[in-house]
């Protein structure tokens, strides 16, 4: 059976199809570009997908995805934290947490919380989320602006601080204003990460630091600690709630 899996985040909307347990053909769309709900609905039709999952952290994208894909044959579920998930959750608010932390986690468990204690999960995207999962239970974490922010904020709230050019790399020092922003946003990063992890992960565990996200590349350059890259981190973990919710209503249907 393929399965489309759709992650829209706060920059790009981005497109997958999986069959079985393999990864076929994938797509990305900047989010602002007007056409790609469009290309959703011609994609959708092409892959012959009947069902698709839905990870997204902007709510109108999501009910715009979800008639499209209806207009195309096909059934979507929505992740969220008031859907059965299968992990536990030790969080307030859960309504409330987002889809892409709640995937996260569940692919950073299924695939790599076997003989582990905890897990440290960085989602390094337009903002940083660094949760911690211990013993298949989420716990909840943090969550900082991502580097573009941070570079944003410096030249929004100046007046003499230039916004640095992406091509321009870290240096440490500085030697000028934008590499000392470069430098800047990501120490204060990978900061975060090494001061939650001192916080979080007791001496006695066996724990490990999963990195995604579309920085997460940059900031592997700067880890001193041992890390899992894993760019599909959410993708693998939208299609373990697939197959959960799946499993849970075949089973409510025996009842």
């Amino acid at each position: 059976e393929r399965i489309l899996i759709l992650d829209i985040g706060n920059r790009y909307a981005k497109i997958y199809i999986t069959e079985g347990d393999e990864l076929g053909a994938e797509w990305s769309f900047a989010k602002g570009k007007p056409d790609w709900i469009q290309r959703l609905g011609d994609i959708a039709e092409r892959s012959n997908s009947s069902q698709a999952i839905i990870v997204s952290v902007v709510p109108n994208l999501t009910e715009m995805a979800v008639m499209t894909l209806e207009q195309s044959g096909v059934n979507s579920t929505v992740v969220s934290g008031d859907m059965d998930l299968p992990m536990k959750f030790d969080y307030g608010a859960l309504g409330k947490l987002g889809a892409d932390r709640i995937a996260d986690a569940i692919g950073a468990w299924q695939f790599y919380g076997e003989d582990t204690d905890s897990l440290l999960v960085v989602d390094a995207g337009t903002a940083i989320t660094i949760d911690l999962v211990r013993q298949g239970t989420f716990l909840g974490g943090a969550i900082i602006p991502g580097l573009d922010m941070m570079k944003n904020a410096l030249y929004s709230n100046t007046a003499q601080l230039t916004l640095p050019d992406n091509k321009i790399t870290a240096q440490f020092p500085g030697k000028g204003t934008e590499q000392c922003i470069v430098a800047g946003s990501i120490s204060a990063a990978v900061g975060a990460i090494r001061f939650l992890w001192n916080k979080f992960i007791q001496k006695d565990e066996y724990a490990r630091i999963i990195l995604t996200g579309g920085d997460s590349k940059i900031l592997a350059k700067f880890m001193k600690d041992e890390f899992i890259l894993d760019n599909l981190l959410l993708v693998k973990g939208a299609i373990a709630i697939f197959d959960y919710c799946r499993m849970e209503k075949k089973n409510a249907e025996k009842i």
